[in-house]
């Protein structure tokens, strides 16, 4: 399947293609009248990506002046300037992120059978508030997915394996309003377990929309911090 068409699935909760990663406060003792509370995922806590491609453009400066410093100056003072560098960029990215999302795990959302409670924090819209929304209220919640096979090899064969990642979730309410979530601070399947539990109207799109930006700077992320690592090992082996 390939379309982004909406339809319908028929998910169990205990299908670890779906919910091998769910893992929240109280899952193991949900009921009917459970009201539970979501954590923010301060791990993945992105600023804009000018602002990310700003950070790792220093860490990738830092990265290609290391190498003049390797053939200009003393080992020791090489390696002192670029791991001094290194480290007043992260500092200063970790206050950037600080004062954007505050310190450590924040309350995201509440889910109960009765209401949605969303944070300001677990929303897209810049403008947003923090909503209480009645099931009444929603007309669906849109979950975009992609299916990752995973292969395998073993005596015999091999055998292949689906996994489910979710891109993305979207509120529709019946007055038209539409809640976008914000995945790098909501853990999607998380809020997906408890809106299949509690019988949510849910529709799905097979599509990555939704993902592929926090994809993006996560992987730009990686790709200059290691840029970085390599450099401050490389000077650290000159000392020697």
């Amino acid at each position: 399947m390939t379309s982004m068409a909406r339809h319908a699935l028929d998910i169990d909760l205990d299908d670890k293609t779906w919910f091998r990663y769910a893992a929240f406060d109280g899952k193991t003792s949900l009921r009917e009248s459970s009201v539970t509370k979501l954590d923010s995922l301060p791990a993945l806590a992105l600023l804009s990506g000018g602002a990310e491609t700003f950070f790792a453009f220093l860490m990738f400066s830092i990265w290609i002046f290391s190498y003049y410093l390797q053939a200009n100056v003393s080992p020791l003072l090489a390696f002192m300037i670029v791991l001094g560098g290194a480290l007043f960029v992260f500092i200063a990215k970790r206050i950037a992120i600080y004062r954007k999302y505050g310190f450590g795990s924040q309350w995201v959302m509440t889910v109960s059978k009765e209401k949605l409670e969303v944070a300001k924090l677990a929303q897209k819209n810049k403008n947003a508030k923090t909503l209480t929304i009645m099931r009444s209220d929603i007309a669906e919640v849109v979950f975009n997915y992609t299916m990752d096979k995973k292969y395998k090899r073993q005596i015999g064969g091999r055998t292949v394996k689906s996994s489910a990642s979710v891109h993305a979730c979207e509120i529709h309410l019946k007055n038209g309003e539409l809640i976008d979530i914000d995945n790098m601070r909501v853990g999607l399947f998380n809020l997906l377990y408890l809106l299949v539990f509690h019988e949510y109207p849910l529709v799905y799109r097979y599509c990555l929309s939704g993902g592929a930006g926090g994809a993006m700077i996560l992987v730009l992320r990686l790709l200059s911090l290691s840029a970085v690592a390599s450099a401050v090992a490389m000077l650290f082996f000159n000392l020697k």
